[in-house]
C-alpha cells in the first residue's frame, strides 16, 4: 500500500523513533524528499508569494485535516522558497507519521498544481 493512502497514526510521547536503516527504506516512496540533519525535507519552490502561502494553508491543512494533528516545521524564504521538515519533537526524530504525511503533501500538491 503506498505512503499516501495510510492513516497516519497520532504521536506517542516517548516512543522510539525509526531507525536509519528504516528511513531510508522509506525514503523512496517520498520523491524529492532527502534527510537532512535528522529531519525530512524538501524545497518547493513558487513563482509568487501567494502561490507560496496557498501552499503553506495546504501544508497546515494536512497535518490537521488527516487526524494526525501533526504539524512539519516551514520555513518560507525569498518570498518563494518554502521549505518543509517533517520531524516528531515527542520521539526525538522521524516516525512513519512523518513520511506518510510528506506523502499524503506530494500527492495533495500534485493535485492542486504546485508542482509543474
Amino acid at each position: 500500500m503506498p505512503l499516501s493512502t495510510e492513516i497516519p497514526m497520532p504521536i506517542d510521547p516517548g516512543s522510539a523513533p525509526l531507525t536509519r536503516r528504516e528511513m531510508l527504506a522509506l525514503l523512496p516512496e517520498v520523491p524529492g524528499w532527502t534527510l537532512e540533519n535528522g529531519r525530512l525535507w524538501r524545497r518547493f519552490t513558487f513563482q509568487s508569494v501567494g502561490e507560496a502561502a496557498a501552499f503553506i494553508t495546504t501544508v497546515i491543512e494536512i497535518g490537521a485535516k488527516t487526524g494526525a494533528d501533526h504539524y512539519p516545521d516551514i520555513v518560507l524564504s525569498q518570498y518563494r522558497h518554502v521549505d518543509v521538515l517533517w520531524y516528531t519533537y515527542a520521539c526525538g526524530g522521524l516516525t512513519r507519521t512523518d513520511f506518510v504525511l510528506a506523502a499524503k503533501l506530494n500527492s495533495l500538491a500534485a493535485k492542486k498544481g504546485f508542482f509543474k
